[in-house]
């Protein structure tokens, strides 16, 4: 299998998690698959047979389909949205900071 793909794979199961607001432990729970599969699914180091699939999407509360949407514009604006959730009052300034830099640069 590609590893680029299981990369791709792994980042867009570990981005819905997130987006979700699970641990790669609640997860496996749902799942029923153990902790350590999670992670190396989203670490590219695994895959999924073709009939845990469903158990994953909905465990992460999508269609199936979604787990293969890698990116487009909308999917980065929802990955930053996932990210600031988790992210802490200090982090989010020096985000913001960045962001206000690099469109000044334009």
């Amino acid at each position: 299998m590609n590893m680029n793909f299981k990369k791709q794979f792994g980042a867009r199961v570990n981005y819905l998690r997130k987006l979700a607001g699970l641990t790669q432990e609640r997860l496996a729970e749902i799942t029923g698959l153990s902790p350590k599969t999670i992670s190396y699914i989203e670490n590219g180091k695994n895959t999924l047979s073709f009939n845990k699939l469903p158990l994953i999407a909905d465990g992460l509360g999508v269609d199936v389909y979604k787990l293969f949407v890698f990116a487009d514009k909308e999917n980065n604006k929802e990955a930053v949205d996932a990210l600031l959730t988790s992210a802490t009052d200090k982090e989010i300034n020096v985000i913001k900071d960045i962001v206000k830099t690099l469109l000044a640069m334009k």
